[in-house]
């Protein structure tokens, strides 16, 4: 946690990677096609693969190293 701010990655997942993510990894997102008149049903493996996707695009995130940044709160619990 930042004093006064927050940095935030988006990640630009579409809606139905974003809700799978979002959900348990046992869960099911079911999402309506009208042009097929049909629902078609996303679950774990679907998930699997997003999450896959999500560490490929973070490992590109990090080339140039992630650091904390300066500022920051000291972690609750913790004296100096």
């Amino acid at each position: 946690m930042r004093t006064g701010g927050c940095d935030a990655l988006s990640l630009g997942l579409p809606e139905i990677a974003r809700a799978l993510v979002c959900n348990g990894p046992d869960s099911e997102v079911r999402a309506f096609d009208p042009m097929a008149e049909r629902f078609t049903a996303y679950g774990p493996a679907e998930r699997a693969a997003v999450l896959v996707h999500v560490g490929e695009y973070l490992a590109g995130a990090a080339a140039p190293a992630l650091w904390p940044g300066d500022g920051l709160l000291e972690p609750l619990g913790q004296h100096a």
